[in-house]
């Protein structure tokens, strides 16, 4: 039921999206140009994706911890690497994405909720090693896989926290003091994905930009990103049906736009 939930709230993206020449506003046609519709062609994109293929093909089993809503695919508390690569991770077109954005845009200090294997970390790091990568995992297990592929890329630009969100999430920002971007991608449940920006955005300026994963995931994600959407804070929002893309910059209009992807 859940599957079929998702494919008609996709059908209703797919129908309602669209593309570069809605853009009025020379900011988002930028974004939309020369980020969203830009493709990758770099190496060390390849490389990640040769060590996704890698996780792909790994029948090693960990012991999952999971404080958040869980997979809808597999509950189990006992895993296979290769089961979690294939389900968890974002697919290589939203890696290539997020690297994109961080190359064009910048960012100093980026947060990530739920590192996972370490792939979507990767894209993030990799994309300029002059950023400061701070990626939050639950799951001691999955952390120690996530390190592990760090080291074998030589990726020395991040840190995981490990432990709950509710309790790691606020001490570790006041450390940081400054979020220059943050990708939501762990828990899927409406209120912790409420408050994990609510957190976020006590540390935000101007230039800071959101992500979120998977806002049509379930009627809790999308009751979430309707308020991320309508908080006073934000202005530019991209929905792209699997993430939603917030900006905060106060010289935006306040507009919600459906784009292609």
């Amino acid at each position: 039921m859940k599957a079929l939930q998702l494919i008609l709230r996709y059908i209703t993206y797919f129908f309602t999206a669209k593309g570069k020449h809605a853009a009025q506003a020379p900011f988002l046609y930028e974004f939309i140009t020369q980020v969203i519709n830009e493709s990758t062609d770099d190496k060390k994109c390849d490389s990640i994706e040769a060590l996704r293929k890698e996780l792909c093909q790994s029948k090693k089993e960990i012991q999952i911890t999971d404080f958040g809503a869980g997979s809808t695919i597999n509950n189990s508390k006992i895993r296979k690497i290769k089961d979690i690569a294939k389900n968890s991770a974002k697919n290589a077109k939203f890696g290539r994405l997020l690297y994109r954005i961080i190359q064009f845009y910048k960012p100093k200090n980026i947060i990530e909720l739920g590192t996972s294997l370490g792939i979507s970390t990767s894209y993030l790091a990799k994309a300029d090693t002059n950023t400061n990568v701070f990626t939050f995992e639950g799951c001691p297990a999955t952390a120690i896989i996530a390190q592990e592929n760090f080291n074998k890329q030589n990726i020395k630009n991040t840190s995981i926290t490990l432990g709950d969100f509710n309790l790691t999430l606020a001490n570790k920002l006041k450390e940081i003091l400054t979020v220059d971007f943050a990708f939501i991608d762990g828990n899927h449940q409406e209120k912790p994905t409420i408050d994990y920006f609510k957190q976020c955005l006590k540390y935000a300026n101007n230039n800071t930009i959101f992500i979120f994963d998977d806002i049509h995931w379930s009627k809790g994600m999308e009751n979430a990103w309707d308020y991320i959407k309508a908080h006073p804070k934000t202005t530019l929002t991209i929905d792209l049906f699997f993430i939603g893309i917030v900006f905060i910059k106060s010289e935006l209009s306040k507009e919600n736009f459906t784009i292609r992807f």
